[in-house]
């Protein structure tokens, strides 16, 4: 055998070698993903969550509660991803978490404290959403809502103050809309929505507007 086929040969055995090795490896690695004790996927939530793999967090919290439903882990892991997605200023994955939460484990005990985690999210939410009537009415039914359920809360404090801004909000959203039907002669539905404006919550706050961008001015808001 002459050394360049000799050469060639050794080439094909380690080439053979390495992807028996990456297959191996990989056929590992897919067992890890299934199959697991419920504190493997406990430990590798919180362990995604400090490094800020919240996606990652998220799949480990599902293969928990897919794998191990009725696991004593899953209350904690829950709402450690809805205060790790609130931090990141993901608000709709937390008000999820945080809501079945409230649905699958509240109790007299946290119920009010959960139900404030959701009005603050629904509150940072406030900034991307002050243009969005449904989402406003939604959050000023949560408040109200907290308010019947807990009037003892220690939370109350917030939770009034956080009424008073979404209506405020509700008040400058109306007042825009209003002047958008008054621009094309639309007077019945202008009056409609300055109806719905709270007149005494803006006099007695005497709110400054918000600054209105450029490009929404070009759009009559």
């Amino acid at each position: 055998m002459s050394s360049k086929t000799f050469y060639n040969a050794i080439t094909f055995l380690v080439n053979i070698f390495l992807i028996c090795l990456f297959v191996a490896c990989s056929s590992k690695e897919k067992e890890v993903i299934y199959n697991q004790p419920a504190s493997f996927w406990y430990e590798g939530i919180f362990k995604n969550i400090r490094l800020g793999n919240l996606e990652t967090a998220d799949s480990y919290f599902s293969s928990l509660q897919s794998e191990h439903l009725n696991s004593p882990l899953i209350p904690e892991a829950m709402l450690a991803l809805g205060q790790a997605h609130l931090s990141n200023e993901e608000y709709v994955l937390s008000d999820f978490y945080f809501a079945e939460y409230l649905k699958r484990y509240g109790n007299p005990n946290n119920a009010d404290y959960i139900s404030f985690l959701r009005l603050k999210s629904h509150l940072y939410a406030f900034k991307n959403a002050s243009k969005d009537q449904q989402f406003m009415t939604d959050s000023i039914l949560l408040i109200q809502d907290f308010m019947e359920k807990y009037p003892n809360s220690r939370y109350m404090p917030f939770v009034h103050e956080m009424e008073v801004k979404f209506v405020l909000g509700q008040n400058e959203l109306n007042k825009a809309i209003a002047r958008v039907y008054e621009k094309n002669g639309q007077k019945e539905a202008e009056q409609m929505y300055k109806d719905r404006i709270d007149s005494d919550l803006q006099e007695a706050t005497k709110p400054t507007p918000s600054k209105v961008p450029w490009y929404m001015v070009l759009l009559n808001w």
